[in-house]
């Protein structure tokens, strides 16, 4: 487990926790039955979060990609640029378009588990 896995565990184990206390604290014993059995299957839940969280974070990069493309794009339809940087705003959008592959295939992974 990495270091981010491990903070991410913690803090969705103290979050439990917390909500465990306040359980206690207004006498409702069928939630504090109900935070226990998570707390029992802390693992599968951590898990799911963390799955949760590296999905957002390929989406993220996905559309910062995108939006640079975009921009790419739009420099290109100016047409004020000479033929070398035109050259070279199309290799860049060509290296983008293969982090989008790359992306969207650990999506697909992500997506199938």
């Amino acid at each position: 487990m990495t270091y981010s896995e491990k903070k991410i565990a913690a803090a969705w184990v103290d979050d439990y926790l917390d909500l465990y206390n306040f359980a206690v604290n207004i006498g409702d014993t069928a939630w504090q039955q109900q935070i226990l059995q998570s707390l029992r299957a802390k693992e599968n839940h951590i898990r799911l979060v963390i799955e949760h969280g590296i999905r957002v974070d390929l989406w993220l990069r996905f559309d910062q990609i995108n939006r640079k493309m975009l921009d790419i794009y739009e420099q290109l339809r100016s047409s004020q640029h000479s033929e070398q940087q035109q050259k070279q705003l199309r290799e860049k959008v060509w290296e983008f378009k293969l982090q989008r592959v790359m992306i969207a295939s650990k999506l697909k992974a992500h997506y199938a588990q």
